[in-house]
């Protein structure tokens, strides 16, 4: 009886094979595709995967352009630093000289007014009227009171009142 039953069953699954191998549809004839090794089936399939080709070959190009460009805006964003660097530099070092040139301008009115003080005030009156106002103002400043007072009486009076207003007007200097 056991073999009975296998030998029912084994015909049985081979009538389901049978059955199943005649109800497929017929196939398609099927292409491998060279570059991929992806089987395409129809003219659809291939169109699409043209397409994505396509699509893929764009992104990789963008891709590039765009690493490209970074590469490029951090080389420019390095130059720029690099000048900026510079120009600190450069301020640094004008705001030094202009701070020496400033000390020394400031030393050369000191000795002037030292001069201008030892001189009769007739005589330094008569010189700082033809001076430039500020650089009278400045001499003026450095100069002990009581000779620039004396100084400022011996001038004109306009040259007086101007030199004094701008004397009254200094900025701690």
């Amino acid at each position: 009886m056991l073999k009975k039953i296998q030998y029912l069953s084994i015909l049985f699954c081979l009538g389901l094979l049978q059955t199943h191998v005649l109800a497929a549809p017929p196939s398609r004839p099927v292409e491998k595709e060279a570059a991929t090794g992806l089987e395409i089936g129809s003219v659809e399939e291939r169109r699409i995967l043209l397409a994505l080709r396509e699509e893929r070959r764009k992104l990789n190009q963008e891709k590039e352009f765009i690493a490209e460009r970074k590469n490029e805006l951090k080389r420019l964003e390095s130059e720029v630093d690099k000048k900026l660097d510079e120009l600190k530099r450069m301020r640094e070092e004008l705001r030094q000289l202009l701070a020496d040139k400033d000390a020394a301008e400031e030393q050369r009115i000191a000795e002037l007014s030292k001069i201008y003080q030892k001189m009769s005030p007739d005589r330094a009156a008569a010189i700082m009227v033809n001076l430039k106002e500020e650089l009278a103002v400045s001499i003026l400043n450095k100069m002990k009171i009581k000779s620039a007072a004396q100084v400022l009486s011996r001038m004109g009076k306009d040259k007086a009142v101007r030199l004094t207003t701008s004397f009254s007007s200094l900025d701690g200097n």
